[in-house]
């Protein structure tokens, strides 16, 4: 499960093409090559003994050689390898002319490696030098077995991928090295769905959402109010709300909260005196758009006082057609929101237009916050970064890191950011 959608990107397959050809090059993003000394004076004979140092300038050369070759090596010896796997699906590209549909199927890994590359970029223009290996995992669980033992991660000091959920247990299953951590970039799916201690969730799960949002609102109640938990059993509902009361009571354990599964019920569970915090779970607009007719009556005709909180999907969703909407402070829970005004997203949009010649998504963001947060944790820990990750948080451009860590299953972000609906869209809260 991927939990964003993917910008439209306006790119040929020629140009996509080559830039994956590019990405697998497996060459350093950051690391400058080292350039070969020439000879000593090309000018007079290569038998010449120097005034100072007894040598000729053949020795010079061959020593000034093996000097460089020396420092390239303790270069090396001091990058930090970093393996990149993600599914470009090469392999599936038929003859020398990509389809639109492989230039859909290749644009998350290329747009993730891209935003990735550039936040290396940026940590190398400090000083940090990092050599990383670009692998098309090709979204296959045998080619990620055999990934797992290859030379080509070996000696990574850490892995990013793969993407897709079992491609990850695959991965996890033939990799040896557990002390080296393996990042999920994208997958919503349940840490504990995977139980592996070496795993890091960057996508923050639905049980994370709502668990987060629970804590919000027992700080929302206030004395004379009463939380409603509009559950009306759906799927989304389920994921979204089934431990929802049990969570807000473990916070405030004199909320008066109440699970309803039915719009007469909720209205039958009503107060006058204070403020009815409505928590809804469904995705369903037919669902949403009747709740919403509902606090329009009562509050119009009652007099009733409503805030409403809603499942973080509902950020993809308009209200554009719901007049009293701003009535409500609508919230939401996300864990991706990129402001365009910052300074910081200016830059790297900038950037990376000037690189690619096309404008960043979501996935480019993705990838550039996840090489700054753990490029930088490398660079300024070294091997022992990973004893860091829980203490170390970061606010990207579109995306917060906040870690817990659970021996059985890994690591888990908890970096969710509140929306409010306010002027016909969601802003930061």
């Amino acid at each position: 499960m991927i939990s964003v959608q993917n910008h439209q990107r306006r790119l040929s397959g020629n140009k996509i093409a080559l830039a994956v050809a590019l990405a697998l090059s497996l060459a350093s993003c950051t690391t400058k090559k080292i350039g070969v000394l020439r000879s000593p004076s090309s000018k007079g004979e290569q038998g010449t003994v120097s005034n100072n140092s007894g040598k000729t300038a053949a020795e010079q050369a061959e020593e000034a050689r093996k000097l460089e070759a020396a420092k390239a090596s303790e270069n090396l010896k001091n990058q930090k390898s970093i393996a990149l796997l993600l599914p470009f699906q090469l392999n599936r590209i038929a003859g020398m002319r990509p389809t639109a549909e492989d230039v859909k199927r290749s644009a998350l890994a290329l747009d993730f490696y891209q935003g990735f590359q550039l936040g290396l970029e940026e940590l190398g223009e400090k000083g940090s030098k990092f050599s990383l290996k670009v692998i098309d995992s090709e979204d296959d669980n045998f080619r990620n077995t055999s990934l797992a033992a290859s030379a080509s991660i070996k000696n990574a000091n850490l892995i990013v991928g793969p993407v897709y959920p079992k491609e990850i247990k695959a991965f996890a299953q033939a990799f040896k090295e557990k002390n080296i951590l393996q990042i999920s970039p994208l997958a919503a799916t349940l840490a504990s769905e995977f139980a592996i201690p070496n795993l890091v969730s960057l996508t923050p799960s639905i049980r994370a959402h709502s668990e987060i949002m629970a804590k919000h609102v027992a700080k929302q109640y206030a004395y004379g109010d009463v939380v409603l938990v509009y559950n009306i059993q759906d799927g989304d509902s389920k994921q979204f709300l089934d431990n929802f009361a049990s969570e807000a009571l473990g916070y405030n354990k004199s909320l008066q909260i109440k699970v309803v599964t039915s719009i007469a019920e909720l209205n039958e569970n009503l107060v006058v005196a204070g403020t009815n915090h409505i928590v809804c779970g469904t995705t369903n607009r037919n669902q949403i758009r009747a709740l919403l007719a509902n606090m329009d009556v009562q509050s119009s005709e009652s007099g009733y006082a409503f805030k409403l909180y809603g499942h973080p999907n509902w950020a993809k969703l308009s209200f554009e057609d719901y007049t009293n909407i701003d009535r409500y402070e609508l919230t939401v829970t996300t864990s991706t929101l990129v402001d365009e005004n910052a300074e910081r997203t200016r830059r790297f949009n900038q950037k990376y237009k000037n690189k690619f010649q096309v404008i960043p998504s979501d996935f480019s963001y993705k990838g550039y916050d996840a090489a700054i947060y753990f490029g930088g944790l490398i660079a300024k820990y070294g091997d022992d970064y990973a004893q860091h990750l829980v203490r170390e948080t970061y606010s990207g451009i579109n995306s917060d890191f906040s870690f817990d860590y659970f021996p059985e299953w890994g690591y888990v972000n908890r970096g969710v950011r509140f929306m409010v609906y306010r002027n016909n869209s969601f802003d930061r809260k």
